[in-house]
């Protein structure tokens, strides 16, 4: 079997949900964050600004080492919502917010626990509009991915 074809094996439960918090938690501190925190995608309000976190795969394993721990992945989108009316300018500020988040992720890694060493963050693509709603919000959006090493 290749090893595209090999069912990638997901980290355990209680990992990923610590490694959830301490990147909310990241992200939150980010110096020139323009709502108050960053939260989950479940709790973005309608007809208001926020920003979340979406998971885009559960954190799974790359590589195994031979003395023990591994190489996993955490991949999420970082979603900015705003009203942006009739403001062509609003959209594109959204956009030059979230690339600036991914720069500054690219620069400052998580501390991700004791044991947990965030090797590389990396913006997946540029940030965009992700989506437009009725009532006039917009969500924008930019894709990173943390690959990180359990020792």
């Amino acid at each position: 079997m290749s090893l595209e074809n090999k069912a990638r094996a997901m980290v355990v439960d209680s990992e990923r949900a610590d490694i959830d918090r301490k990147v909310l938690a990241w992200l939150s501190d980010y110096p020139d964050l323009p709502v108050y925190m960053v939260t989950t995608e479940s709790v973005l309000g309608v007809n208001e600004e926020g920003m979340a976190v979406s998971a885009i795969t559960s954190a799974y394993i790359n590589k195994r080492y031979i003395l023990g721990g591994y190489q996993a992945e955490y991949q999420f989108t970082l979603i900015y919502r705003i009203r942006p009316g009739n403001s062509q300018d609003k959209s594109l500020k959204a956009n030059e917010i979230l690339n600036r988040m991914g720069d500054w992720a690219r620069r400052n890694r998580p501390d991700l626990g004791e044991g947990i060493r965030a090797a590389k963050v990396e913006p997946m693509a540029i940030a965009e509009k992700y989506a437009s709603y009725e009532d006039g919000d917009e969500d924008h959006h930019i894709p990173i991915r943390i690959t990180y090493e359990v020792i």
